[in-house]
Protein backbone atom coordinates (compact mmCIF):
# COMPACT_ATOMS: atom_id res chain seq x y z
CA UNK A 1 0.00 0.00 0.00
CA UNK A 2 1.45 3.63 -1.16
CA UNK A 3 1.88 6.13 1.80
CA UNK A 4 -1.35 8.11 0.26
CA UNK A 5 -3.17 5.11 0.77
CA UNK A 6 -2.03 4.36 4.17
CA UNK A 7 -3.21 7.81 4.90
CA UNK A 8 -6.67 7.48 2.90
CA UNK A 9 -7.11 4.40 5.39
CA UNK A 10 -6.18 6.04 8.68
CA UNK A 11 -8.72 8.58 8.55
CA UNK A 12 -11.08 6.26 7.31
CA UNK A 13 -10.58 4.55 10.17
CA UNK A 14 -10.66 7.30 13.11
CA UNK A 15 -14.29 8.05 11.35
CA UNK A 16 -15.19 4.76 12.33
CA UNK A 17 -16.07 3.58 8.82
CA UNK A 18 -14.70 0.00 7.47
CA UNK A 19 -11.58 -0.07 4.95
CA UNK A 20 -11.56 -2.36 2.40
CA UNK A 21 -14.60 -4.17 3.90
CA UNK A 22 -12.85 -4.66 7.14
CA UNK A 23 -13.87 -2.74 10.74
CA UNK A 24 -11.44 -0.58 12.23
CA UNK A 25 -11.01 -3.03 15.23
CA UNK A 26 -10.32 -6.02 13.07
CA UNK A 27 -7.67 -3.93 11.48
CA UNK A 28 -6.32 -2.50 14.99
CA UNK A 29 -6.56 -5.97 15.75
CA UNK A 30 -4.55 -7.23 12.62
CA UNK A 31 -1.52 -5.00 12.93
CA UNK A 32 -0.84 -5.43 16.90
CA UNK A 33 -0.74 -9.46 16.20
CA UNK A 34 1.64 -8.27 13.09
CA UNK A 35 3.49 -6.09 15.73
CA UNK A 36 3.87 -8.73 18.25
CA UNK A 37 5.13 -11.69 15.52
CA UNK A 38 7.49 -8.82 14.29
CA UNK A 39 8.90 -8.29 18.34
CA UNK A 40 9.13 -11.93 18.46
CA UNK A 41 11.61 -12.35 15.79
CA UNK A 42 13.43 -9.25 16.42
CA UNK A 43 13.48 -9.50 20.44
CA UNK A 44 14.68 -12.91 19.91
CA UNK A 45 17.30 -12.32 17.29
CA UNK A 46 18.88 -8.98 18.34
CA UNK A 47 17.51 -8.65 21.92
CA UNK A 48 15.29 -6.37 23.67
CA UNK A 49 17.73 -3.67 24.59
CA UNK A 50 18.97 -3.28 20.88
CA UNK A 51 15.57 -3.58 19.42
CA UNK A 52 14.42 0.11 18.31
CA UNK A 53 10.02 1.19 17.13
CA UNK A 54 11.40 1.29 14.06
CA UNK A 55 13.26 -1.94 13.76
CA UNK A 56 9.97 -3.59 14.83
CA UNK A 57 7.85 -1.84 12.47
CA UNK A 58 10.11 -2.04 9.44
CA UNK A 59 10.00 -6.24 10.09
CA UNK A 60 5.68 -6.36 10.69
CA UNK A 61 5.70 -3.69 7.33
CA UNK A 62 3.90 -1.15 9.07
CA UNK A 63 4.31 3.22 10.00
CA UNK A 64 5.47 3.55 12.65
CA UNK A 65 1.92 5.22 13.72
CA UNK A 66 0.58 2.30 14.16
CA UNK A 67 2.85 0.75 16.91
CA UNK A 68 2.40 4.00 18.89
CA UNK A 69 -1.74 3.41 18.51
CA UNK A 70 -1.54 -0.12 19.98
CA UNK A 71 1.72 0.21 22.41
CA UNK A 72 2.66 2.56 25.09
CA UNK A 73 6.66 1.56 24.69
CA UNK A 74 8.68 -0.94 23.19
CA UNK A 75 8.49 -2.34 26.78
CA UNK A 76 5.11 -2.31 27.09
CA UNK A 77 5.53 -4.15 23.40
CA UNK A 78 7.70 -6.97 25.15
CA UNK A 79 5.41 -7.39 28.09
CA UNK A 80 2.42 -7.78 25.73
CA UNK A 81 4.51 -10.45 23.23
CA UNK A 82 5.98 -12.17 26.65
CA UNK A 83 2.31 -12.62 27.66
CA UNK A 84 1.38 -13.70 24.27
CA UNK A 85 3.21 -16.52 24.20
CA UNK A 86 3.50 -17.28 27.89
CA UNK A 87 -0.30 -17.92 27.44
CA UNK A 88 0.21 -20.00 24.49
CA UNK A 89 2.16 -22.14 26.46
CA UNK A 90 0.34 -22.46 29.13
CA UNK A 91 -2.71 -23.60 27.01
CA UNK A 92 -0.63 -26.18 24.99
CA UNK A 93 0.92 -27.68 28.30
CA UNK A 94 -2.50 -28.09 30.38
CA UNK A 95 -4.38 -29.02 26.72
CA UNK A 96 -1.88 -31.94 26.26
CA UNK A 97 -2.38 -33.09 30.38
CA UNK A 98 -6.23 -32.80 29.60
CA UNK A 99 -5.64 -35.01 26.64
CA UNK A 100 -3.33 -37.98 27.89
CA UNK A 101 -4.77 -38.34 31.74
CA UNK A 102 -3.32 -41.48 32.76
CA UNK A 103 -1.55 -41.92 35.70
CA UNK A 104 1.02 -39.03 36.91
CA UNK A 105 4.46 -40.31 34.83
CA UNK A 106 1.64 -39.64 31.87
CA UNK A 107 0.93 -36.27 32.69
CA UNK A 108 3.50 -35.63 33.52
CA UNK A 109 5.71 -36.65 29.98
CA UNK A 110 2.60 -35.13 28.29
CA UNK A 111 3.36 -31.41 29.93
CA UNK A 112 7.36 -31.81 29.55
CA UNK A 113 6.29 -32.92 25.73
CA UNK A 114 4.53 -29.60 25.17
CA UNK A 115 7.08 -27.57 26.95
CA UNK A 116 9.90 -28.70 25.10
CA UNK A 117 8.06 -28.48 22.13
CA UNK A 118 7.34 -24.98 22.47
CA UNK A 119 10.74 -24.38 22.97
CA UNK A 120 12.03 -25.55 19.25
CA UNK A 121 10.65 -22.45 18.20
CA UNK A 122 13.76 -20.26 19.42
CA UNK A 123 12.53 -16.81 18.98
CA UNK A 124 9.28 -17.38 21.19
CA UNK A 125 11.48 -19.59 24.11
CA UNK A 126 14.03 -16.37 23.99
CA UNK A 127 11.24 -13.88 24.80
CA UNK A 128 9.96 -16.43 27.22
CA UNK A 129 13.20 -17.07 29.28
CA UNK A 130 15.35 -14.35 28.74
CA UNK A 131 14.47 -11.52 27.29
CA UNK A 132 12.10 -10.82 29.92
CA UNK A 133 14.02 -10.80 32.99
CA UNK A 134 15.26 -7.75 34.74
CA UNK A 135 13.92 -5.04 32.40
CA UNK A 136 11.84 -3.01 35.26
CA UNK A 137 9.83 -3.40 38.26
CA UNK A 138 6.97 -3.73 36.07
CA UNK A 139 7.64 -6.32 33.86
CA UNK A 140 9.01 -8.49 36.31
CA UNK A 141 5.84 -8.41 38.36
CA UNK A 142 4.46 -9.06 34.84
CA UNK A 143 6.86 -12.16 35.27
CA UNK A 144 5.88 -13.13 38.41
CA UNK A 145 2.44 -13.28 38.00
CA UNK A 146 3.09 -15.91 35.04
CA UNK A 147 5.60 -18.43 37.08
CA UNK A 148 3.26 -18.35 39.81
CA UNK A 149 0.04 -19.22 37.05
CA UNK A 150 2.63 -21.97 36.09
CA UNK A 151 2.98 -23.20 39.38
CA UNK A 152 -0.12 -23.76 40.08
CA UNK A 153 -0.64 -25.52 36.54
CA UNK A 154 2.31 -27.62 37.77
CA UNK A 155 0.92 -28.47 40.99
CA UNK A 156 -2.56 -29.54 39.50
CA UNK A 157 -0.93 -32.25 37.54
CA UNK A 158 -0.20 -33.61 40.74
CA UNK A 159 -3.64 -33.22 41.82
CA UNK A 160 -2.52 -33.18 45.40
CA UNK A 161 -6.08 -31.93 46.26
CA UNK A 162 -7.19 -28.53 47.28
CA UNK A 163 -5.26 -26.88 50.25
CA UNK A 164 -7.51 -25.99 52.87
CA UNK A 165 -5.42 -24.12 55.42
CA UNK A 166 -3.01 -20.71 54.96
CA UNK A 167 -0.33 -23.11 55.20
CA UNK A 168 -0.95 -25.47 52.92
CA UNK A 169 -1.80 -22.69 50.34
CA UNK A 170 1.81 -21.37 50.87
CA UNK A 171 3.59 -24.48 50.97
CA UNK A 172 1.79 -25.22 47.34
CA UNK A 173 2.71 -21.90 45.80
CA UNK A 174 6.26 -22.11 46.73
CA UNK A 175 6.52 -25.80 45.42
CA UNK A 176 4.94 -24.81 42.41
CA UNK A 177 7.67 -21.79 42.36
CA UNK A 178 10.18 -23.96 42.92
CA UNK A 179 9.35 -26.37 39.76
CA UNK A 180 8.80 -23.66 37.60
CA UNK A 181 12.15 -22.57 38.29
CA UNK A 182 13.70 -25.97 37.43
CA UNK A 183 11.77 -25.83 34.65
CA UNK A 184 12.68 -22.19 33.70
CA UNK A 185 16.41 -22.87 34.07
CA UNK A 186 16.69 -26.43 32.39
CA UNK A 187 14.86 -24.77 29.45
CA UNK A 188 17.05 -21.65 29.13
CA UNK A 189 20.04 -24.15 29.18
CA UNK A 190 18.53 -25.86 26.49
CA UNK A 191 18.00 -22.99 24.49
CA UNK A 192 21.75 -21.36 24.68
CA UNK A 193 23.28 -25.13 23.79
CA UNK A 194 21.40 -24.98 20.95
CA UNK A 195 19.36 -27.67 21.37
CA UNK A 196 22.40 -29.91 22.11
CA UNK A 197 20.58 -32.51 24.65
CA UNK A 198 18.07 -34.81 23.02
CA UNK A 199 14.60 -33.73 23.75
CA UNK A 200 14.21 -37.41 24.92
CA UNK A 201 16.29 -36.70 27.59
CA UNK A 202 15.53 -33.65 28.83
CA UNK A 203 11.86 -34.81 29.26
CA UNK A 204 13.58 -38.13 30.96
CA UNK A 205 15.39 -36.06 33.39
CA UNK A 206 12.71 -33.54 34.50
CA UNK A 207 10.67 -36.54 35.02
CA UNK A 208 12.60 -37.29 37.92
CA UNK A 209 12.57 -33.94 39.49
CA UNK A 210 8.64 -33.61 38.26
CA UNK A 211 7.50 -37.10 39.52
CA UNK A 212 9.70 -37.28 43.35
CA UNK A 213 8.25 -33.55 44.31
CA UNK A 214 4.43 -34.38 42.72
CA UNK A 215 4.70 -37.81 44.13
CA UNK A 216 5.50 -36.66 47.39
CA UNK A 217 3.22 -33.15 47.27
CA UNK A 218 0.39 -36.01 46.67
CA UNK A 219 0.87 -38.26 48.96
Amino acid sequence: MSNSGMEKALETEKKGRSYGGVAPEVRAAERRDALIRAATRVFGTVGFRKATVRSICQEAKLNDRYFYAAFDSTEDLLRCTYLHHAQQLHDAVAQAVAVRGGDLRERVDAGLAAFFAFLRDPCAARVLLLEVMGVSADTDMTYQRMLIDFGKLIMAIGAPGEAVTPAERTEQRLIGLALVGAMTNVGAAWLLTEYRDPEAQMIASCRKVLLGTLGEAGG
